[in-house]
């Protein structure tokens, strides 16, 4: 599958393609590394995977409207749900468009704030 979206979207290598229903549908290997194996992340719920300090509705709304329809690129803090949240610490979330198919793209940068 191939996907697009803006070149200022994409700061790193690490990333999640998420549907609507907040469902991960692809994993960078550079996500991989942070999220785990992709076969296992491919259908499970991002909420199942990460938290957000500012409350998990804000991370659920912002990459429901990613999916739904273009959006400027909205960065939010995010920790791994996983016994990696404490090594990697707080992760900043770029959530944008991506498509077609049109979907979420969320790429996370390790910010070393929190870590164990």
């Amino acid at each position: 599958m191939l996907l697009s979206c803006r070149t200022e979207s994409l700061p790193g290598e690490a990333f999640l393609i998420c549907s609507y229903e907040l469902q991960v549908s692809a994993v960078s290997e550079a996500g991989e590394e942070i999220f785990g194996a992709e076969q296992a992340l491919v259908g499970s719920n991002l909420m199942d995977l990460a938290t957000c300090p500012m409350g998990d509705d804000q991370l659920a709304r912002h990459v429901a409207l990613a999916a739904a329809r273009p959006q400027q690129p909205v960065t939010v803090p995010v920790k791994l749900r996983s016994s990696r949240g404490d090594e990697l610490g707080m992760l900043a979330a770029r959530i944008t468009t991506c498509g077609p198919p049109r979907a979420a793209l969320v790429t996370v940068t390790p910010t070393g704030f929190g870590r164990r």
